[in-house]
């Protein structure tokens, strides 16, 4: 019984990460107009280093940039 509880656990866990794996694929298609595997390994390598040394800039502007975006909607609303 124990090895079927793990067994289901490490298999929820393989499909979380395939879905992940999927969304996140498909997201760098959409922006990065990927037409190949080889296409979408030579844009990450060349976008590996700046990410890396960028990452957390870029994810707290993009913070910063949807609350702006959100206080602006309400404003709008506010007015009407």
């Amino acid at each position: 019984k124990k090895q079927q509880v793990e067994a289901r656990k490490k298999e929820k866990e393989r499909k979380e990460r395939t879905r992940r794996l999927i969304q996140v694929g498909a997201i760098f298609e959409k922006y990065f107009e990927i037409q190949s595997e080889e296409e979408a390994e030579k844009i990450a390598k060349a976008l590996q280093s700046y990410v890396g040394k960028n990452k957390e800039k870029i994810l707290y502007h993009d913070v910063i940039v949807t609350q702006k975006n959100n206080a602006s909607k309400e404003v709008a609303s506010a007015k009407e």
